[in-house]
Parts: C-alpha cells; structure tokens; sequence
C-alpha cells in the first residue's frame, strides 16, 4: 500500500459520516456533482450540508471544480478509486 493511499484513508477515516456521504456520492457522479444535486441525495439541511461540504474541501478529499464554484469533484482519481473500491460494488449499486 503507498503512502498516499495510506494517507487518503486516514483522511477518510476522520470525516463525519455526512463528510463520508458525500464524498461517496461525489466518487460515484465521474465528472463532479452539482451543490443542488448533492442536497437532494444527502437531504441535510443546507447548515450540515455546507458544513460537511466544508469538511471534505478541507480534508483534501473534494474540491470545487475550476470556474463552477457550485460544482463538486473528488480531489484526485486515486481518492475516487479508493473511495469506489472502499464502497464495494453493493453499496456502489445503492450510490
């Protein structure tokens, strides 16, 4: 296992279990997911949801695309395969 993917599991590991939702729901939408969108999925109010969102931004696990401040993205594709893989494909067929 490398040192980056040891260091992304810790991360993980130390979210929230809403932090954790979301950044599940981000791996599985390739491309990024829409503030809106995830909402909808997660159902928080918007003062978890920004805050969970904050949590993940921080973590350096999401971040906000480029020029789509709205607009979601797993920070690099090893969290997004680790994420994935993590899930399993059970819980990745529910996502």
């Amino acid at each position: 296992m490398s040192e980056r993917t040891m260091e992304v599991r810790q991360r993980l590991g130390g979210l929230s279990s809403g932090a954790r939702r979301l950044v599940e729901y981000v791996a599985a939408l390739e491309g990024g997911a829409r503030y809106e969108l995830l909402r909808h999925l997660v159902r928080l109010t918007e003062a978890d949801m920004i805050a969970d969102l904050r949590e993940t931004v921080d973590a350096g696990l999401l971040r906000v695309l480029p020029g789509q401040p709205d607009t979601y993205d797993v920070a690099d594709e090893e969290v997004r395969a680790l994420v994935l893989a993590e899930a399993g494909t059970e819980r990745l067929a529910r996502l």
